[in-house]
């Protein structure tokens, strides 16, 4: 278990934060707990009262009564020896940062590929997949984490994400072979889902969207036990 701490004293950007997090640490199959605090102090009574295994703090820099900088010194005085990424509107404060032996900073409003370039490297991984799909004028980058499930109907593809439908011209068979094969089960001849979407599987795949996908009478046992066993290896 990965834990991470944010510490915001704005309510909104702490789960705005918390929320992109969830979604781009699917991409590294990392399971995390989030830690959630209003203030610097608040933070910081939290890790000399028990000493919390946290791998990673984040903490923006203009707070109400000590900032994020001061915060970061007082961790480090105390023996929080792991990754500090700083969230800021200016990148002012890089000197101080350096002090404190920062991972690095983010800018809000948060830039996804930027978060995800510092997770590359706070996992030691390379970048993640992403998926790149040209529809006339329209260029479409997304990482496969991002889909829910894609519908085929003969050779017109819909992409259902987390935040969009896309609609592309292009072979189920084909889009398969783009994508992350321990993730995503082909339920039926037009339809492939991604595992980690689904909220319920029972004749039919309900999806964290509330969507249904039918899954193919002739298998439906197999197909359940394959989204069954990936879930027990997942957890």
């Amino acid at each position: 278990m990965f834990h991470i701490a944010i510490c915001d004293d704005v309510r909104r950007d702490r789960e705005e934060l918390c929320r992109v997090l969830k979604d781009e640490l699917k991409a590294f199959d990392a399971d995390a707990r989030f830690l959630k605090f209003g203030s610097g102090n608040a933070l910081l009574d939290a890790w000399e009262k028990s000493r919390m295994d946290i791998q990673l703090v984040f903490l923006d820099i203009y707070m109400e009564g000590i900032d994020g900088i001061e915060t970061a010194r007082r961790l480090r005085s105390t023996g929080y020896r792991e990754a500090i990424v700083f969230l800021t509107t200016t990148q002012d404060f890089a000197i101080e940062g350096y002090e404190v032996e920062a991972e690095g900073y983010l800018l809000k409003p948060l830039e996804k590929m930027k978060l995800r370039q510092l997770l590359c490297r706070l996992f030691k991984r390379e970048e993640p997949i992403m998926v790149t799909l040209r529809q006339g004028s329209r260029v479409y980058t997304f990482s496969p984490s991002e889909i829910v499930y894609i519908e085929s109907n003969r050779n017109r593809l819909t992409i259902h994400t987390v935040k969009e439908t896309i609609y592309y011209y292009g072979k189920l068979d084909e889009m398969e072979e783009k994508l992350p094969e321990k993730s995503f089960l082909r339920c039926h001849q037009s339809f492939l889902v991604n595992m980690d979407r689904i909220y319920t599987a029972k004749d039919v795949f309900r999806m964290e969207t509330g969507d249904i996908v039918p899954i193919r009478v002739r298998e439906r046992r197999a197909i359940r036990e394959a989204y069954f066993r990936y879930v027990t290896e997942r957890n």
